[in-house]
């Protein structure tokens, strides 16, 4: 049976501060015991233990161990069978990057301008489209990478997880009016 460890909020601020200094860093749940911390959230420099109420550096062996701790069910982005249901109409898409961009065109055909409201989202480091690649990510080597070409005029990025995919997908049917779920779903 797993421990699950409890600190005070006190606590849990006092060694958020010990752990992120600089104020740059992200933190997600790694078990029920451990927060890892780092400018990249899915590469954690820093392991905040609650049942040690310690910080610790991560080395390759919690990097080790991260790889062997069951996670939650998580989606992966290997090819196989994506359904994206509009209003009744069912598409097959080969890959989840297909997903998305099936998606996004339906989106865009249902509503006019839908992409041009998605290009004006950009939580954290990236927004999903843009007209020019370059303005997808802060980073430009990540254009070149990971920008394709998505209809004339218009380039979205591919680097996305399974739930990335889901919230973009949700935040544009939104702005087209379509309720997520019963206009507009996905399922892979």
């Amino acid at each position: 049976m797993a421990h699950v460890s409890f600190v005070t909020a006190a606590k849990l601020i006092e060694l958020l501060k010990a752990a992120n200094s600089k104020g740059n860093m992200y933190v997600r749940v790694l078990t029920a015991n451990q927060l890892a911390l780092g400018t990249d959230p899915l590469n954690p420099t820093s392991i905040i233990d609650l049942s040690k109420e310690a910080v610790r550096s991560v080395s390759s062996q919690d990097a080790q161990t991260e790889a062997e701790t069951p996670k939650s069910p998580r989606l992966s982005r290997q090819s196989g069978k994506y359904l994206l249901d509009v209003k009744g109409n069912t598409i097959e898409c080969p890959s989840l990057k297909d997903l998305l961009a099936q998606g996004l065109r339906e989106l865009e055909k249902h509503q006019r301008g839908t992409l041009d409201k998605l290009s004006a989202i950009k939580p954290r480091t990236k927004r999903i489209v843009a007209r020019d690649p370059q303005r997808l990510f802060d980073r430009s080597e990540l254009a070149e990478k990971y920008a394709e070409k998505l209809t004339d005029g218009w380039w979205y990025g591919t680097n996305n997880s399974a739930d990335e995919t889901n919230t973009w997908l949700r935040r544009g049917a939104d702005l087209a009016g379509l309720e997520w779920g019963k206009d507009f779903a996905t399922s892979f």
